[in-house]
């Protein structure tokens, strides 16, 4: 079966220029009402499924700066996060959204040519692996009309292997970024937003005085209910639990704390959806010293 990451656009991208991966799995049995279970859909025959033509339109409505257009195609758990989202943070991920969509036009001419879409029950994935590129879409059942849970998204070059350290355990703790991310989470669950942002880069800090009361306010509160404390952070990085975290640094230059959850829910008699969220923290060096990037 298919696992498929979600809601791109939420918790981790406003920490984080990047997405918000999750997974959703269903197992063993489909849900009543799945019509189109059976062999992926292949090119011409992909792209004329409906959930695709949906991708299709949510691509020229991105492109086109109609990013609240675009999330009404969205089920209604991702447009209810959407619009809970302060506004100044809403513009920052349509923003980021929309370099990460690909070309409307594009994308279908791909579709057509290389893309695969599996329905299992009353969920779908869109692969299209191109020569040069991957795009992909997810897509969820909701009152028999599909809808979108992610994407169309094209996916980032791959970084260089050679250039990135991955950090895990008790080597995250004995990393120097380590103290920054305790002093960032207390200082934002205490309330004390403009303190947490003197740990930034001068660049962000220069952005956050900007920003007006409003916003700060609503990104705060944000932040509080996103963030993990530091006691469940310490946790995930002892791991063996429900949390891990992980620390990517690439070219000693820039490091993203990971932060993956995972949550296991009855979904019905015999159904069990497994979904795994994670929650990103940038940082980058800034006169040899190891700076928030958020």
């Amino acid at each position: 079966m298919p696992s498929h990451p979600r809601r791109p656009w939420c918790a981790a991208t406003v920490l984080l220029p990047a997405f918000l991966a999750a997974a959703c799995l269903a197992v063993p049995a489909a849900p009543a009402g799945a019509q189109d279970d059976g062999a992926p859909l292949k090119g011409e025959a992909a792209l004329a499924h409906p959930a695709v033509q949906l991708a299709v339109k949510a691509a020229e409505l991105i492109k086109a700066g109609k990013i609240d257009e675009a999330m009404a195609l969205r089920t209604r758990e991702a447009q209810a996060e959407w619009k809970q989202m302060p506004a100044g943070d809403r513009a920052g991920i349509g923003a980021r959204i929309a370099t990460l969509t690909p070309d409307p036009t594009s994308f279908a001419a791909d579709v057509r040519a290389f893309g695969e879409l599996t329905v299992n029950g009353n969920s779908a994935v869109l692969a299209v692996p191109t020569p040069k590129r991957r795009m992909a879409a997810y897509f969820d059942r909701e009152d028999g009309a599909w809808r979108i849970a992610n994407g169309p998204i094209e996916f980032p070059a791959e970084p260089d292997p050679d250039s990135q350290v991955r950090i895990e355990n008790e080597d995250l703790l004995a990393h120097p970024v380590w103290p920054l991310v305790l002093e960032y989470l207390d200082l934002v669950h205490a309330g004390k937003i403009d303190e947490a942002k003197r740990l930034a880069t001068s660049e962000v800090q220069a952005k956050w005085t900007e920003e007006p009361a409003s916003e700060k306010t609503e990104s705060l509160a944000f932040l509080r209910k996103n963030l993990p404390t530091r006691t469940e952070v310490t946790e995930a990085v002892k791991g063996g639990g429900d949390s891990r975290a992980v620390l990517i640094v690439e070219n000693d230059e820039v490091a993203t704390l990971n932060v993956i959850r995972t949550e296991r829910r009855q979904q019905a008699p015999g159904e069990m959806s497994i979904s795994s969220t994670t929650m990103a923290i940038a940082f980058a060096k800034e006169g040899g010293a190891w700076k928030l990037a958020q």
